[in-house]
């Protein structure tokens, strides 16, 4: 019998290996964004990983020891939060646009910030109606938050699975660097190079955006509380979109919260929450960042925001870490090209 040629046999190959990971891809597809996102989690804690390993001797045991803490510290407070937010939607909607709520009893005809304004201006606020945009607002905050809390059973699975994946990476660690290593047809240092840029631009996007837009959140979420402002929660962790927004930011959140208090008849309330919005939540990024992010990379603010909102659209509440990830990746193609990739592989 003829042996076949070995153009046969390479395309033979070629053919059994897509049709292989086709196959392989179905299988682990619908688990692909908990798989990823426990990638991501094993990059951001592989510093701290790597602290703990040298307290803890055993990697397993270091492993488990660092999934107890974030599920501790992260899993069961955002848990905690996301429900409250979930009530807290539900009470504003009562509160403001129920049957005894403060919208229906509100002339705001009468209101003295509004009969300061030209007339003209008078005219166009008359004319929105407040009951069917609060409404509107409350049941797309009620819609959205507790869309994440609608599949119960689905999301405890992918939280289980996405802590075998996270334990598996860390104790692993070593071994898929090297397999990756292996795999690219890339030069060994190019490749160590391209895998701490990707690293080390994902820290930094968590770190210069999303750590310092948290810290903001938690602040005007206190001030918000201070002051009165119902749903204290739910505006408060709107803020860490917000703060994505170049030039207006927090004021977005604040702003309305500032202006709400002083249309319910609070000018105390709305004055302090100004000085709060101004002093405490608008100076916490120039205070964080520079300690934070340092030398790192710093992502621009537009592109942060567009890939945060497009990352929720498209992968649901855990785009808002995957949706700058990709940004993350994105910019270490760019820089590679740049740096003449294609030209003669070197970076």
């Amino acid at each position: 019998m003829k042996k076949p040629s070995s153009q046969t046999t390479r395309w033979f190959f070629i053919l059994i290996s897509v049709l292989v990971l086709y196959l392989f891809w179905q299988v682990v597809q619908p688990f692909a964004v908990v798989l990823i996102t426990a990638g991501i989690a094993a990059i951001l804690l592989s510093p701290i990983d790597r602290s703990v390993q040298k307290l803890i001797k055993s990697r397993k045991l270091s492993a488990l020891a660092m999934i107890l803490g974030f599920l501790l510290v992260i899993v069961v407070p955002l848990f905690i939060i996301g429900v409250q937010m979930v009530q807290e939607a539900s009470d504003i909607i009562d509160l403001s646009i129920g049957d005894d709520g403060w919208v229906h009893t509100f002339d705001i005809s009468q209101n003295a910030l509004v009969t300061s304004l030209p007339e003209v201006v008078q005219e166009q606020i008359l004319e929105v109606d407040v009951v069917e945009l609060g409404k509107g607002i409350a049941g797309w905050a009620l819609e959205n938050v507790g869309r994440i809390f609608s599949s119960t059973a689905t999301l405890i699975f992918h939280t289980f699975i996405f802590f075998i994946a996270l334990y598996y990476f860390l104790v692993d660690r070593k071994k898929i660097h090297k397999l990756a290593l292996d795999l690219s047809p890339f030069t060994d240092k190019l490749d160590d190079q391209i895998l701490k840029r990707i690293s080390l631009t994902v820290r930094s996007v968590m770190l210069g955006a999303l750590v310092v837009a948290l810290a903001q959140a938690i602040f005007a979420t206190i001030g918000l509380t201070i002051f009165g402002v119902p749903g204290a929660l739910l505006w408060g962790s709107l803020v860490i979109i917000a703060a994505q927004v170049p030039m207006l930011g927090v004021a977005l959140i604040m702003g309305p919260a500032v202006a709400y208090l002083f249309v319910t008849g609070h000018p105390q309330a709305a004055i302090g929450l100004l000085i709060w919005s101004v002093v405490v939540v608008g100076l916490v990024d120039n205070v964080l960042s520079p300690k934070l992010i340092g030398s790192k990379t710093k992502m621009n603010e537009l592109m942060i925001l567009v890939s945060i909102l497009g990352g929720l659209q498209y992968f649901g509440a855990i785009g808002f870490i995957l949706g700058p990830t990709i940004l993350a990746a994105v910019m270490v193609v760019v820089e590679l090209y740049k740096n003449g990739m294609l030209e003669n592989g070197k970076s």
